[in-house]
């Protein structure tokens, strides 16, 4: 299973107004998670899922309330935290991604920390299961079926890749049988495929010193030569965006799917932060 965090926006593309509004929806998911799962639930905030919030706000608009609050991370001075339903369902399916990332990093890689983590997310998650089975279930199968292929045939990269863009088609489709979830669920596959494959760029030295399973190593790719295969799978990402009634939050987006989301691999392979964008 990847690891998250290449969803990010690029700051230096952004109005001081996008900057906090983008801070205020981080917030606010960290707030829910807090809330609703108890102060531990915090260490599994990401920047991914942040933007699953982000994401489906602007395309529904729906009610939402700001509050100031004071974080324990930053207790000096108070922080505007923004709250609807939205941030609340990025904050359950992040407790989902994070329990089942848990017992991946245990069955790979043996490490007690994680366990111990899916332990206290156990129960937490099975609240998440029971409010949205779709999700969770097809999260649950996706990783299943990708241990399957990593184990018994990773020559089929291309499958295993497919299967990491399948857990996350359902996590964007809040409600199946919206007039969008067709869009949203292309989105969601699309950005799946992108994050494994550029996890997998990131990740290509240290997983071929500890013999993990990679997909470069059966693509007979190198990561610096991953940019092609990368844009295809952002960009069909971005052309389901684009089909999308956004306004609200709509440069913001943009910033992230067409700049932010290359930081880190123009940083480590290029230098290149601010290429896109």
């Amino acid at each position: 299973m990847a690891t998250f965090g290449y969803i990010i926006c690029n700051k230096k593309g952004l109005s001081e107004e996008e900057l906090r509004r983008y801070q205020q929806t981080y917030c606010g998911v960290c707030r829910s998670l807090k809330n609703r799962y108890g102060q531990m639930a915090r260490f599994s905030l990401n920047f991914d899922m942040t933007f699953l919030a982000l994401f489906l706000t602007a395309l529904y608009e729906p009610e939402e309330k700001k509050a100031l609050y004071r974080c324990p991370v930053h207790p000096l001075k108070e922080r505007t935290i923004l709250h609807n339903k939205y941030i609340d369902y990025a904050a359950d399916m992040t407790i989902a991604l994070a329990y089942f990332k848990c017992l991946d990093d245990w069955e790979d890689e043996k490490k007690h920390t994680r366990l111990a983590y899916s332990k206290m997310l156990q129960e937490k998650y099975q609240e998440v299961e029971a409010r949205y089975p779709r999700q969770c279930g097809t999260i649950r199968k996706s990783l299943a079926q990708l241990a399957e292929v990593e184990k018994h045939a990773p020559e089929q990269a291309d499958m295993a890749v497919n299967l990491s863009g399948k857990m996350l088609s359902e996590v964007f489709v809040f409600d199946a049988d919206d007039f969008w979830s067709g869009s949203l669920r292309k989105f969601g596959f699309s950005l799946g495929r992108f994050i494994y494959l550029m996890d997998a760029a990131m990740d290509y030295k240290q997983d071929k010193r500890k013999n993990n399973y990679n997909p470069l190593f059966y693509m007979e790719r190198k990561p610096e030569e991953m940019e092609d295969i990368l844009t295809d799978s952002i960009s069909l990402a971005a052309g389901e965006f684009e089909k999308l009634p956004i306004v609200t939050d709509e440069h913001l987006i943009r910033n992230v799917l067409y700049g932010g989301v290359w930081q880190k691999y123009y940083a480590k392979f290029r230098g290149k932060e601010t290429r896109h964008g």
